[in-house]
């Protein structure tokens, strides 16, 4: 076993190393275990640096040692550190002070442990000591007289020297007699004023009294006034404490001491049996938001405490399974059967004890983890030993799983030692079929700890080859975690079914610090963009930038000169939530290989977003003078203004004012095209239809598509002559306009029409023109030469067709005409026509390509 460097060794401590050294640079002999630089000589012995090392550690170092005379010996030290190093068990133990010769000594700096730099004076004359501390406000000063064994203390040191969370004074105040091998008696005293924590709360006095002589001893100790305490606790006032005994023989004990917090309330107290001297029994009490008791006993030497069920914060439960039985005495040992859970996990002890001795402890024995956390099902277990000095034992094994994700972690724990502790966990795993492997690295810098996270994934499934990543990070913890700039994951170049997607990596500009009030850091991103068969995505760059409970990120692709970017606050707590804008010109390259093919234009999007479980957004985008092209139809001057929502399952789109496009051209131009819309992508509504179209207007006040009910669609003012000059060849020259109605069935790919009217709106002229196709007609048939001639010219007064038309694109026609030919005496003519054309046909007659018509019809 080992323990601490013992403190009492510092008094004679000084004079006795600087004595040796002198005598040991004179013969040119290093002592062992001793080190020193820079020996010289400035109006006496001097030593730069001295210091001894045990097992890599340095339980005492020293820096600018002088000897300023030799008798009697006056020495000074810049500074003196006492580390936490552990001292062999051979060490003999304190029997008194040594005889050395008159001294005066002076540490400048004397730093032990993690204490702020104490001024230490020390002298001797004929066994008179005497010695000083100073710190500021603090201050201390003990005499001892060797030759009857008188000494006393007294001092005075302000709280936050001894605990930085702690202010107030102490005031302290003992004497006594101390001679080694005999009967020692002594007092002390102390006071405490203005007593708490430094964060706020009450402050209050404490004052505490004891005396003993030889074995026996006594203790007085009380509160006056509230006492805040750390993390909001307040310690009230309460009886007084009253404890006499014998050694660690406890004769009796009376005391009630109350603690409220933030989480509840805890009472301790003590009792002692009046019948029995050296019995008694306690109890400590939570309640308020706590729930449990502790119940003890002591008899004679020995404690024993009760099985107990604690519950703590945070769902934490802690519990003792079977009765403990404590020694009363400096070295022992004792078994510790407890069990830990929090939520769903239980982490017990099996063959657990503890064994103590003067300055040292240590536990032995196994432990198991079982449980499940967040969905995963997690065990583990470890066997060993814990120490002062370090850990030793079997490596700790980890395993978290569930269907998807199972993780492995294994921790050798015998390289943990003092004072740094490192320690490295290996991990390996995989998601789904995903896998991948890291290891985590850390040891103690400085106030807090440090190491680094490597980690490697295979190719995941979704990729045919590559896409392997790295992750590779240097972390601290002091009071919170961080990510050292430079920490980086990075993902190889990879193909996924027909597309290569180029390498990327994230980059940590600054470092990433989990604070308490979220994420505060930079990040880079960095892509070399995709290639697919038909399309190309360029680089993409962008980066993040975290500031606690608020972030921002932004993505451009330099070659479109595309941007979007993301604000949003939640990272401390609660529901992610914040707002997003777009921005992009609409440039060829960006559609390429799509089905619709943008030309120019400009798209701006912008709206707010929350995550909580599930995405949603809303958001408005604008098309502005967007020109489209789509299966060879161009459509020009586009402006839109849409309403976007995304509720977590389902998707809205509305326009905020009417849809406009200049025109559209499908053989023959549709202009002046403007609608409402209200889609959730399944079914598309359209109200307050409207375009002009071979001289005259289209009109619909509401269409949906698809629907299986018939729709009217109302035409006005159609010019003939636009349509007949449609013709491939032209037969005929038509003038006037017509209108009418069309009771539409737009299926998802169809559309029918029933008991579609038109009608003349004004009287209407028909000539029929010499053409190769009509003298052909004419001499073909004498009845057909006579038809042809009545109707060439004719005058129309009365014009009447009813048109319907099946979903596979087959039209029915029946039109009825009554007009006068002027040319042959006003002779009149009723002209009956029926007509059956698949309308599929009649387009790719016209100038549109077979290619265009059947995306037309299509859609």
């Amino acid at each position: 076993m080992a323990k601490r460097y013992a403190k009492k060794h510092l008094l004679w401590f000084i004079p006795a190393v600087v004595l040796l050294l002198i005598a040991a640079a004179l013969v040119g002999v290093r002592l062992l275990g001793w080190h020193w630089q820079g020996p010289g000589w400035r109006q006496g012995p001097v030593l730069a640096s001295l210091w001894q090392e045990r097992d890599g550690c340095r339980p005492v170092q020293a820096h600018g040692v002088r000897v300023k005379s030799a008798w009697p010996l006056v020495v000074e030290v810049d500074t003196l550190g006492i580390g936490d190093c552990p001292v062999p068990d051979s060490e003999e133990p304190f029997e008194g002070l040594p005889w050395l010769p008159p001294f005066e000594a002076t540490v400048w700096a004397l730093q032990l442990y993690s204490y702020p730099p104490v001024t230490v004076r020390a002298r001797q004359r004929e066994g008179q000591w005497h010695a000083s501390a100073e710190f500021r406000d603090s201050h201390a000063q003990a005499d001892y007289n060797a030759n009857n064994g008188i000494w006393q203390l007294n001092g005075e040191i302000q709280g936050g020297h001894l605990n930085t969370a702690l202010t107030g004074t102490l005031t302290v105040h003992s004497d006594g007699v101390w001679n080694p091998g005999q009967d020692n008696h002594g007092k002390v005293a102390l006071r405490g004023v203005g007593l708490g924590a430094v964060d706020g709360g009450p402050r209050g006095n404490l004052s505490a009294d004891g005396e003993w002589r030889g074995a026996r001893w006594r203790l007085r100790a009380a509160v006056d006034e509230p006492v805040a305490l750390s993390q909001g606790w307040v310690l009230q006032p309460s009886k007084d404490i009253h404890a006499r005994g014998e050694a660690g023989l406890v004769e009796q004990a009376q005391a009630r001491i109350n603690a409220t917090g933030p989480q509840g309330s805890a009472e301790l107290t003590l009792t002692s049996n009046a019948a029995r001297l050296g019995n008694g029994q306690g109890a400590l009490r939570l309640s308020e938001g706590l729930n449990g008791q502790v119940k003890f006993g002591w008899s004679e030497s020995r404690l024993t405490v009760a099985p107990f069920d604690l519950s703590l914060p945070e769902t934490v439960r802690v519990r003792l399974r079977e009765p403990v039985t404590v020694p009363l005495a400096s070295e022992g040992d004792t078994q510790v059967p407890l069990t830990l859970s929090y939520q769903q996990i239980t982490l017990a002890s099996t063959e657990s004890r503890v064994h103590w001795r003067p300055n040292d402890v240590q536990w032995r024995g196994a432990l198991t983890v079982q449980g499940h956390w967040q969905g995963y099902r997690v065990s583990g277990g470890w066997r060993g030993d814990i120490s002062p000095v370090g850990v030793n034992g079997e490596p700790v094994t980890l395993r978290l799983r569930d269907a998807d994700l199972d993780i492995n972690a294994r921790v050798p724990v015998d390289t943990l030692r003092a004072p740094d502790w490192p320690l490295t966990a290996h991990l390996n795993g995989h998601y789904r079929q995903w896998p991948f492997s890291a290891t985590a690295s850390a040891a103690r810098l400085g106030d807090g700890w440090g190491g680094a996270l490597r980690g490697n994934g295979g190719t995941p499934p979704a990729f045919s080859q590559g896409g392997k990543s790295t992750f590779n990070a240097d972390w601290r913890w002091q009071q919170r975690l961080s990510l050292l700039a430079g920490a980086r994951l990075s993902i190889a170049e990879a193909v996924q079914a027909n597309r290569l997607l180029r390498p990327l990596t994230l980059t940590a500009r600054s470092p990433l610090t989990l604070s308490a009030d979220g994420v505060r850091g930079d990040l880079v991103f960095e892509a070399a963009g995709l290639v697919a068969a038909r399309w190309v995505l360029p680089p993409v760059s962008g980066g993040a930038q975290f500031r606690g409970d608020t972030f921002l990120a932004s993505l451009r692709v330099p070659e479109w000169g595309s941007t979007l970017s993301l604000k949003g606050r939640g990272l401390g707590g609660g529901p992610l939530q914040g707002t997003f804008n777009g921005d992009t010109p609409l440039l060829p390259a960006i559609s390429r290989g799509l089905d619709l093919t943008t030309r120019s234009g400009q798209v701006g999007l912008g709206g707010d977003w929350r995550w909580n479980k599930t995405l949603s957004a809303s958001a408005r985008l604008r098309v502005s003078d967007a020109r489209l092209e789509f299966g060879g139809i161009p459509a020009d001057h586009l402006d839109a203004d849409l309403d976007l929502t995304w509720d977590g399952e389902k998707a809205r789109v509305r326009s905020r004012q009417p849809i406009t496009l200049g025109s559209v051209d499908v053989g023959t131009p549709i202009t002046a095209i403007q609608m409402g819309l209200d889609t959730d992508l399944e079914t598309w509504r359209f109200d307050h239809i409207g375009a002009q179209l071979l001289g005259g207007e289209l009109r619909a006040p509401r269409l949906v598509w698809p629907s299986p009910d018939w729709q009217p669609v109302v035409l006005t003012g159609i010019d003939l002559a636009k349509l007949a000059a449609l013709q491939s060849e032209q037969a005929v020259t038509l003038a006037g306009r017509v209108g009418g109605y069309l009771p539409l069935r737009l299926g998802r790919r169809s559309l029918a029409v029933r008991e579609g009217r038109l009608a003349n709106e004004s009287e209407l002229n028909l000539a029929i023109l010499d053409s190769s196709g009509v003298q052909a007609m004419a001499a073909s048939n004498q009845a057909v030469a006579l038809a042809l001639d009545s109707l060439n010219p004719l005058r129309i007064d009365t014009f009447q067709a009813k048109l319907n038309m099946s979903d596979d694109g087959w039209l029915d026609a029946a039109v009825t005409i009554k007009g006068i030919n002027p040319q042959q005496n006003r002779l009149p003519v009723v002209f009956n026509y029926t007509h059956k054309e698949n309308v599929l046909e009649l387009l790719r007659s016209l100038r549109i390509g077979d290619t265009i018509t059947d995306q037309v019809m299509a859609r």
